[in-house]
C-alpha cells in the first residue's frame, strides 16, 4: 500500500509540471496567432491603397483607347461612356446543321453586351428578329471550323454584325452591340 501512495504523489508534482508547461504553451499560441492576425490585417489594409493608386492609371488609359478606338471609326468620343450592359437572350438556341458536318446540331446560349440603354430595349423589343437571325447564321456553320478558336471568334463577329443589323434597320442604332459572348456552345 505505501508504494501506491508513493506513485500517486509521484504523479502529482508531474500533473503540476505538465499544466504549467500546457499554459505556457497555449499563452505562446495565442501571441503567436495575435502576431499573425496583426501583420495580415497591416498587408490587407495597405494593399488596396497601393492598388487604386496603380488601377487608376490603367483605367484611364482604358478609357483613352476605347474613346480614341471609336473615335477612329467615326462614332464619337463618349458612345461608351458608363458601365456595360449585359443583356441575356434567355433560353439556348438551338439549329441543325447542314449534311457535309460531323455534327448535326448546334446549340448557343449568348450574352449581348452594349453601352447603350436604347440598344437594350431594342434587343427586347425585337428578339423575335434577333434570334431568326441568329439561327440563319447558325445553321450554315462549318463544325470542323467551329472547334478552333479562330471559328469561335469568326461566328461571334457574324453574330454581331447579324443582330446590329436588325437593330440598325428597326431602331435606327448603328453598331449598339459591342461585343457578342458564348455562355453555351454545343455541338453534338
Amino acid at each position: 500500500m505505501a508504494k501506491a501512495q508513493v506513485t500517486t504523489e509521484e504523479e502529482a508534482p508531474k500533473a503540476k509540471g505538465g499544466n504549467k508547461l500546457i499554459l505556457i504553451l497555449m499563452v505562446v499560441i495565442i501571441i503567436l496567432l495575435l502576431t499573425v492576425v496583426g501583420v495580415g490585417a497591416m498587408f490587407l489594409l495597405k494593399k488596396p491603397a497601393v492598388d487604386a493608386g496603380a488601377a487608376a492609371p490603367a483605367a484611364t488609359e482604358q478609357k483613352a483607347d476605347a474613346h480614341g478606338d471609336k473615335a477612329a471609326d467615326g462614332h464619337g468620343g463618349d458612345t461608351k461612356k458608363g458601365a456595360p450592359i449585359t443583356i441575356p437572350l434567355g433560353q439556348p438556341v438551338t439549329v441543325n446543321l447542314a449534311e457535309p458536318n460531323d455534327a448535326k446540331l448546334l446549340q448557343v446560349e449568348l450574352d449581348l453586351i452594349t453601352y447603350d440603354h436604347a440598344a437594350d430595349m431594342a434587343v427586347k423589343t425585337n428578339r423575335a428578329e434577333i434570334i431568326n437571325n441568329i439561327m440563319l447564321v447558325l445553321s450554315d456553320v462549318n463544325a470542323a471550323k467551329l472547334r478552333t478558336r479562330e471559328g469561335k471568334e469568326a461566328l461571334q463577329k457574324a453574330l454581331k454584325d447579324a443582330i446590329n443589323g436588325v437593330l440598325e434597320k428597326r431602331a435606327s442604332l448603328k453598331d449598339a452591340i459591342d461585343d457578342v459572348y458564348f455562355t453555351k456552345l454545343l455541338m453534338q
